[in-house]
């Protein structure tokens, strides 16, 4: 059977680093859809990729909106009946130093209700060792939460739902100007990245509780580490003590986890660098 895979926010960085990755193992294999918000973006990026060779398919997605998430899962079934690997990799960038207030809404928007977005989308459409995974982050841990706060995240014992409503009333908080009063970090990528693998785990304890769910299918958030981007290039400038790897580079262990063999259990609703699990309460 052909194999089908959707790579989100993949018209440039990581996401475009991926769906060549998943192009060139699987070939002649597999079809691999590049997504983009705007088609002049996506129809770029497919021409670059189909002049090195490769032959990605093209779909138009906005993780902001419900119909538009729903369009791609639903073209995907009609088509191809099913799917393999789904990369929830599309993410709300702020610009260094850009206020909280200016950004909570957007990137919680994007990141953290469009991953919920494409969870429920396309948890009907997994085929059996199907693989998902969400890229978050390192910072994406329980601690880096003030004590009182953990609790609203906690991936082990919150339903997706809660959560999701946990992440409008932080970001009703930043808008209100009481988020650093609450103990919220300044950061909103943090929040958004802790929110994002609490999700996962929320969402993968459901999933492994479903008598409906097929076999051996692994839900996973993934950190791909310092990567040289578009989006990043700016915090990497005053960070000269970073090593950080190319997209292509980045690439790499993010498409192991999303190949693992089938009959592989674990790791399973884990947060992932480097091939290796970071504890989500570490």
């Amino acid at each position: 059977m052909t194999k089908i895979a959707v790579v989100t926010g993949s018209n440039r960085g990581i996401g475009l680093a991926l769906v060549r990755g998943l192009c060139r193992l699987w070939g002649g294999g597999g079809v691999v859809y590049l997504t983009a918000r705007r088609d002049s973006d996506g129809d770029a990026a497919i021409a670059l990729l189909r002049g090195e060779g490769l032959s990605p398919e093209y779909h138009r997605l906005d993780l902001a909106s419900e119909d538009s998430v729903t369009a791609l899962a639903r073209h995907i079934g009609r088509s191809h009946g099913g799917i393999d690997v789904v990369i929830q990799n599309g993410a709300y960038a702020p610009a260094p130093g850009s206020p909280a207030y200016a950004d909570a809404r957007p990137m919680i928007e994007a990141n953290n209700h469009g991953s919920w977005r494409m969870l429920r989308a396309f948890r009907p459409l997994l085929r059996e060792s199907a693989r998902m995974l969400v890229v978050a982050s390192g910072f994406g841990t329980l601690s880096r939460l003030p004590e009182h706060l953990q609790p609203m995240l906690d991936g082990d014992e919150r339903t997706p739902d809660e959560i999701e409503a946990a992440m409008d009333s932080y970001v009703e908080a930043v808008e209100g100007g009481t988020a650093r009063e609450r103990g919220w970090p300044d950061w909103v990528n943090v929040t958004s990245k802790v929110g994002q693998v609490a999700l996962t785990r929320a969402a993968a304890r459901q999933w492994r509780a479903d008598p409906d769910m097929p076999k051996d299918v692994l839900l996973n958030a993934v950190c791909p580490g310092w990567t040289i981007t578009d989006a990043t290039r700016g915090y990497l400038a005053s960070m000269p003590e970073v090593s950080a790897k190319t997209p292509d580079e980045a690439a790499a262990d993010v498409i192991w986890l999303a190949t693992l063999p089938p009959d592989t259990t674990a790791p399973y609703g884990e947060l992932v660098q480097y091939r290796k699990v970071i504890p989500f309460r570490g």
